[in-house]
């Protein structure tokens, strides 16, 4: 796929969590699985005793993985549980109040950054394990999705946070959002779930529902705080918001991070709160373009042998989620250079097949 195919196949994926596991363990056949010392599998074991508590059957899950990708059994886990992974800043997520809309419905948008070369693997899941939670979710991981909403109407969407890495166990972000589309129905029970689970790395998590609730999880490997919404919305990039670090404690590529995120934060907001109680999809959709900042990351037209970062690193794709209808509205690329196209829960499309390469980088 290229970066001019910008509609990314529908992936269906049903039956028992082993089944699934199967499927998905088909397509890592080539997957490039690191082999792991003593210390990453001791600390995979203890992070798969926590999903044993909390939601067994992801272990079914990923002992179906193994066997339908013919993985060694210890570097899989370590590399599915307990990797370490460096976190580049991007994304700009949000979630307006019906209160503040003018068709008083809650609007969640969000803008997904990543390196560009991942858009090959671009891909629409529609999920339905047996015994849990049917859910719809955009990706373009091996193991999880950082976005997606639950036949329930609860909806997550992610963001990284400054590296926080810890060396006790905890939970990797795909686990955390797989375990909140499949068996959580509202905010409520979401905040319930991600704030009773120990986090192995530092994500925003926004979180919102049909009844018109969202707040922001900070989760961070020695605690979650839940934020909630101010003015009829919600904001989330890669910050904490009056918790940012001081410059000077920061490198200077770190530091670096913090102002754009900054910078995206603030600009969303301006815009949201310039539009009082009269926002609708049209605004959303012309917050998601927005250059100054930019929330429409990245160069557009990158040159071919290009070495800044912002030639290999951009928006890969921008969506709307309305969790009243369960559905999501996708642009698979830069949002002001492709329309959004409508997806719902209920009638997914045609499924395409592909395999992961053995080139794939992560």
């Amino acid at each position: 796929m290229t970066a001019g195919n910008l509609r990314p196949g529908v992936k269906v994926l049903q039956g028992s969590y082993y089944e699934i596991g199967l499927r998905m363990g088909a397509r890592l056949r080539s997957l490039h699985v690191p082999q792991a010392d003593h210390e990453l599998v001791s600390l995979a074991r203890r992070c798969e005793a926590l999903i044993s508590d909390r939601h067994a059957p992801l272990l079914d899950k990923v002992e179906g993985m193994i066997e339908g990708g013919g993985l060694n059994a210890d570097d899989f886990k370590a590399f599915f549980y307990a990797r370490d992974s460096l976190p580049h800043m991007g994304c700009t997520n949000l979630a307006v109040l019906p209160s503040h809309t003018r068709d008083r419905s809650l609007i969640v948008g969000r803008n997904y950054d990543w390196y560009y070369y991942s858009r090959e693997w671009r891909e629409l899941r529609s999920i339905n394990p047996k015994g849990a939670f049917r859910s719809l979710s955009v990706t373009h991981h091996w193991a999880g999705s950082p976005d997606g909403l639950n036949d329930q109407g609860l909806g997550v969407f992610l963001a990284v946070l400054p590296r926080q890495r810890s060396t006790e166990p905890g939970l990797q972000w795909h686990l955390v959002t797989d375990i909140m589309l499949d068996t959580c129905r509202d905010v409520r029970e979401a905040c319930d779930f991600v704030t009773s689970v120990p986090h192995l790395g530092a994500f925003n998590y926004l979180i919102a529902d049909a009844r018109g609730r969202a707040v922001v999880a900070e989760a961070l490997p020695n605690g979650v705080t839940i934020r909630e919404p101010e003015d009829g919305f919600i904001l989330a990039t890669n910050h904490l918001p009056g918790r940012e670090a001081p410059e000077e404690e920061l490198s200077e590529e770190d530091a670096r991070r913090q102002r754009r995120s900054l910078v995206r934060y603030r600009r969303a907001s301006q815009m949201l709160q310039d539009r009082g109680r009269q926002v609708d999809e049209l605004m959303v959709k012309d917050l998601l373009r927005e250059h100054q900042s930019p929330i429409c990351r990245g160069n557009h037209d990158p040159p071919e042998n290009g070495t800044d970062f912002d030639d290999v690193f951009g928006t890969i794709w921008s969506l709307i989620a309305r969790l009243t209808e369960r559905e999501l509205l996708v642009a698979w690329d830069h949002p002001c250079r492709s329309e959004y196209k409508r997806y719902g829960l209920a009638q997914p499309e045609q499924e395409e097949e592909w395999e992961i390469s053995s080139e794939r980088r992560y």
